[in-house]
């Protein structure tokens, strides 16, 4: 697979698994193409994760895990400084310098800058990174996911959810883009 052709494959399933936690029905409505995607890229977690979950009552599953009262939460503050963190502000402070730097924009009113979906989006955003923006780009995964997304992804397979498919599929991400060759 060429260079273009994998950022693009890469930026397309950050979309995908971004919206699958924040929105599953905009995906839910386009999933005959993401499985025929993930066919022919042999991405068997988004097959497994439609086959587990019922298009009917994953938007009532997502919100038992990742929102209110949340089993999961998904956001990397949380796991990075603890559920009463007096420095998450400085860490939102933090991740937003990144975004920045990048000259990606996301709207805080709505959400936090520490969401997992924001993150992956960033990451769609700035697939096609060169030079010193792709090291900009690395650092912030080694800084603002890396050290928490092994708990979260523990939290998400213990509880059997559908969504610890989209969890080994972003750890297989993160391991081909940002660990390979280390």
């Amino acid at each position: 697979m060429g260079q273009s052709m994998r950022v693009n494959v890469l930026r397309v399933l950050y979309v995908i698994s971004a919206r699958l936690f924040d929105n599953p029905k905009e995906v839910y409505s386009k999933r005959e193409e993401v499985l025929k995607l993930a066919e022919a890229l042999g991405l068997s977690e988004l097959r497994d994760f439609f086959q587990e979950a019922d298009d009917g009552s994953i938007e009532a599953h997502r919100v038992e895990m990742f929102e209110l009262a949340p089993r999961c939460p998904p956001y990397g503050g949380y796991y990075a400084l603890g559920e009463d963190s007096r420095e998450r502000g400085l860490y939102m402070h933090q991740i937003l310098t990144y975004y920045k730097a990048l000259g990606f924009t996301m709207d805080v009113r709505r959400e936090l800058p520490d969401y997992l979906p924001v993150m992956l989006e960033f990451l769609a955003a700035t697939s096609e990174a060169e030079g010193a923006s792709a090291q900009v780009r690395r650092d912030f995964y080694r800084r603002f996911i890396k050290p928490w997304f092994p708990k979260f992804k523990k939290c998400v397979e213990e509880s059997k959810s559908p969504y610890r498919h989209i969890v080994n599929l972003l750890q297989r991400l993160f391991d081909e883009e940002f660990e390979a060759g280390e």
